[in-house]
């Protein structure tokens, strides 16, 4: 399908991991080449300006474990490149008149390798993740930095930003791995593949977090009823705190800083009800583009179900069934559309889990408040894996 056109831009969405493994064709991106074409067709057929490469960078220090008999496959998922793409991303881009967004993923750092009977019954989906398991070196080596419950067990996957050791080896991770390139900013996605809590509030109960509810309210979040809403909007100020400190970093390096997350008031399935302060991020400033509308209970690429058989509840707004939500218009005209008017940040709005749709497309990119839309560029590049719908991977 080729985009209806229009005089803003989108984003193309890629996931280098799912091209090079799932791909075919110039959809790999195996080569250099044939990356120069599919950026053509990005930039022309999904009148794309900016590209969030989601890279795999940061995930080389992780630590990664295979069940009994399926190590050798998983090491011969990545080829061996030839060839920078931190340096050939943006300039390819550039010579485009595209921007590039290095692409990070903020509450994804993986799980231990768990027993053979609880792997059978509880997984990432059927095809992936079922049998291999990857945790983050920070949450291998500090497995306190996890969102605990009140027994003190760990959300796997899912970092505390109460902690500011926390806050800041995200950020010298990220500002260590795009030194030296010329990418245009960073886009840190709030959608996580950890597997769902079983409820909204089960997790936040971590030391710093007690502490800093203890000295504000007077109140012990372990041992005595507290205000959950002031619990979760505390929450949603420690992400808003490492934005800040983020794009403190940033801006002296002349870098952007772009948000992706659920749209609403709250994270949402799979983490939390912690608040969405997106309305401060947008009246400071502190994000450059936000891109609502995520979401985590699918890949992007294959539209393969994530954690199908554990779905959780008591979230105060649910994306999955619509549960206090407005329609996206609704939504866009009563409280996005006033914020946005009165800010310097752009909005996106991800389409990434939704058909093609020319007619919608086009309404949506007409309202003044919204900047563009993003799409998956697996999807746009790959018509074969997308119709065969499977992650297994190829002999």
């Amino acid at each position: 399908m080729t985009m209806i056109a229009s005089d803003k831009y989108n984003i193309a969405n890629v996931s280098w991991g799912d091209h090079v493994v799932f791909g075919e064709g110039d959809g790999l991106l195996h080569k250099v080449d044939s990356l120069e074409r599919r950026m053509d067709s990005w930039r022309y057929e999904l009148n794309t300006g900016i590209i969030h490469w989601r890279q795999m960078r940061s995930g080389k220090d992780d630590v990664y474990r295979a069940a009994p008999g399926f190590g050798r496959k998983k090491r011969r998922i990545y080829p061996t490149f030839g060839w920078d793409e931190f340096e050939m991303v943006p300039k390819l881009a550039h010579e485009r008149s595209m921007e590039a967004f290095c692409y990070f993923s903020l509450l994804d750092h993986g799980t231990p390798l768990r027993e053979k009977s609880v792997r059978e019954r509880s997984h990432h989906n059927p095809q992936h993740g079922r049998n291999f398991s990857r945790m983050s070196r920070l949450t291998n080596q500090h497995p306190e930095y996890l969102m605990q419950d009140r027994d003190g067990n760990p959300h796997w996957g899912v970092v505390c930003l109460a902690y500011p050791e926390v806050r800041q080896h995200m950020i010298d991770l990220y500002t260590s791995i795009i030194d030296g390139y010329s990418w245009d900013g960073i886009f840190v996605c709030l959608r996580s593949q950890s597997r769902p809590a079983d409820y909204a509030d089960q997790y936040g109960f971590n030391e710093p977090v007690r502490k800093e509810f203890l000295e504000r309210y007077g109140k012990d979040i372990l041992r005595e009823e507290f205000d959950v809403q002031a619990w979760r909007d505390l929450h949603g100020e420690y992400v808003t705190t490492f934005f800040r400190e983020l794009r403190a970093v940033l801006k002296p390096l002349g870098l952007k800083l772009a948000v992706g997350c659920a749209r609403g008031e709250v994270l949402g399935p799979p983490l939390s009800n912690a608040t969405l302060q997106w309305r401060t991020w947008l009246h400071e400033g502190i994000v450059d583009d936000l891109v609502i509308d995520q979401s985590s209970s699918q890949c992007p690429s294959l539209w393969i179900q994530l954690w199908p058989m554990h779905r959780g509840y008591g979230y105060t707004q649910n994306y999955l069934d619509g549960w206090n939500m407005a329609s996206l218009e609704d939504d866009l005209a009563e409280n996005y559309k006033p914020i946005v008017e009165n800010s310097d940040s752009r909005l996106f709005l991800s389409r990434q889990w939704n058909q093609r749709d020319g007619a919608k497309e086009a309404s949506l990119l007409s309202r003044a408040e919204v900047s563009g839309l993003a799409f998956s560029a697996f999807r746009h590049d790959n018509p074969g894996p997308v119709a065969r719908d499977t992650w297994l991977v190829p002999e």
